[in-house]
């Protein structure tokens, strides 16, 4: 998967893109920060990171965001743990997504 083709996955609808689904596969935001020198490898080896749906350049503390994608919990928590593994990832912060309470008013801000 090329870093073109991730950039122009679907935005943040959050439970609005998985209302269609029976049981959403569990999925995380990873907050990268990147090591300056390593930076460039290591968008890379994040392009080759099964599970990667969405990477983003972000502002503040971190430098990226990853949105990731697994079958099971512990396939989630394994990935998450490889990416944080990566060369040039100097800190990283995983923030599970769980759906809202209510679909409804989610679906309504995707119109």
């Amino acid at each position: 998967m090329s870093l073109e083709r991730i950039d122009t996955g679907p935005g943040f609808l959050g439970v609005a893109a998985d209302a269609g689904r029976a049981r959403a596969a569990p999925r995380a935001h990873v907050m990268l920060r990147l090591a300056r020198r390593d930076m460039a490898e290591a968008e890379r080896a994040l392009a080759d990171v099964a599970g990667l749906t969405a990477l983003h350049q972000i502002s503040g503390d971190y430098d990226l965001v990853a949105v990731v994608e697994a079958a099971h919990d512990e396939a989630l928590d394994a990935l998450i743990a490889e990416i944080a593994r990566l060369r040039g990832v100097s800190a990283a912060l995983a923030s599970r997504l769980t759906p809202s309470a209510s679909l409804s008013r989610a679906a309504s801000f995707a119109t």
